[in-house]
């Protein structure tokens, strides 16, 4: 991060190099424990959990891609505890290794009833490894370091490095695929690199379509409404306002299905809390739940008749 800023013998805020790596280490620690839960305390009804059951239960020809920037182990412990065989691009029993050819070529990875988890900026649970001179990326238990990419300003080119290199160019084809439909939750679209791959296929590929559940309200002017105003088949699902079809407007309630209530909820009546129907009558306004990952999944849920 820092540590290759400064020379030998310079200093940056009054630390010289030997206190930046240490400050370094300590830092990457901070962050592997912080992202480290004990996962025997986890409920059954965790989000991550539920997410996993609405897996099982969906039919599929093609295998679901999982993309993701956390560094911990939520998903994958929640996929083996409902016994769902899961496929991240390593492979071996003793020391896992990553194969990035398992990630290029179909015949090399399991069947479409095996989920694909891509860790685009590394985990807790892998390690560099030297064996015979070379250096392999290996998986085990959750460790102190981890392999990891941290933010900093070496962020990209850290990120053009295997494995993740190769889980960027998986995310480019799936984007690539007829009708690819990406559901982005927990991502506020603050890495460059992975923005420009998907603002890219939006427009290069009409026939894919993302979905970004936010959080928080995006602002009118970010990159991410912007984008959503130029192109259609970016949707952006806001807790007050959605874009849909390259127009803002906010969510009020309509008739639908009983499983939309765990998505939807009235604001409090109030003088403001009013949104404009289409033929332009004020009409309760709502929150939109679902950018709440915790919510989606709830909704999942729900959906399927869990």
């Amino acid at each position: 991060m820092m540590l290759n800023a400064v020379g030998n013998t310079d200093t940056l805020s009054g630390l010289n190099k030997e206190k930046i790596a240490r400050l370094e280490e300590s830092v990457r620690k901070t962050i592997a424990r912080v992202v480290t839960p004990d996962l025997g305390r986890i409920p059954s009804g965790h989000a991550h959990r539920k997410f996993a059951r609405w897996l099982v239960r969906t039919s599929r020809r093609n295998p679901v891609e999982i993309f993701t920037v956390n560094y911990d182990v939520l998903v994958e412990h929640a996929l083996e505890a409902e016994r769902i065989p899961v496929f991240d691009g390593f492979v071996g029993s003793y020391k896992p290794f990553f194969n990035a050819d398992s990630l290029r070529r179909q015949e090399s990875a399991p069947g479409a009833n095996w989920v694909r988890l891509w860790k685009m900026h590394g985990s807790v649970t892998w390690q560099r490894f030297e064996l015979d001179g070379r250096i392999r990326v290996v998986r085990g238990e959750p460790n102190s370091a981890g392999e990891m990419i941290y933010p900093s300003f070496e962020k990209y080119d850290e990120s053009r490095q295997q494995p993740y290199s190769a889980f960027t160019d998986r995310l480019s084809r799936f984007l690539e695929q007829d009708d690819a439909l990406l559901i982005v939750a927990g991502f506020s679209f603050g890495d460059e690199h992975i923005n420009n791959l998907i603002f890219g296929a939006l427009e290069n590929r009409p026939r894919t379509h993302v979905y970004a559940l936010q959080f928080e309200e995006p602002p009118h002017e970010s990159e991410l409404s912007r984008r959503a105003y130029q192109r259609t088949n970016m949707i952006v699902i806001g807790p007050e306002t959605g874009i849909i079809g390259g127009r803002r407007a906010a969510w009020a309630p309509v008739e639908s299905p009983a499983f939309m209530d765990v998505a939807f909820e009235l604001k409090p009546g109030g003088p403001d809390d009013v949104a404009q129907d289409p033929e332009g009558q004020n009409a309760k306004a709502g929150l939109m739940k679902i950018g709440d990952f915790a919510s989606f999944c709830d909704f999942l849920e729900a959906m399927t008749g869990g």
